[in-house]
């Protein structure tokens, strides 16, 4: 795990190792940033289990403002 990740809780570790890693770096470097208008990388993220998915909570790498990506569960 990288020191850019907090993970709230060990099912949320869990999960997050099940997807490829080469997959979660796609999914960390395709988050959707209002104010940029497209798609940029997320940075200082959290990881958190929600009912059926994660979500990652973070920062716009290009302008700093908030942004989240959800991962659904299979």
């Amino acid at each position: 795990m990288s020191q850019a990740e907090n993970v709230t809780s060990f099912k949320a570790l869990q999960l997050w190792r099940a997807i490829p890693q080469q997959l979660r770096d796609r999914l960390v470097r395709n988050v959707f940033c209002g104010k940029c208008g497209g798609a940029v990388e997320i940075v200082d993220y959290s990881i958190r289990e929600e009912k059926h998915a994660l979500l990652l909570t973070g920062k716009c790498r290009t302008c700093g403002r908030p942004v989240a990506r959800v991962v659904e569960n299979e």
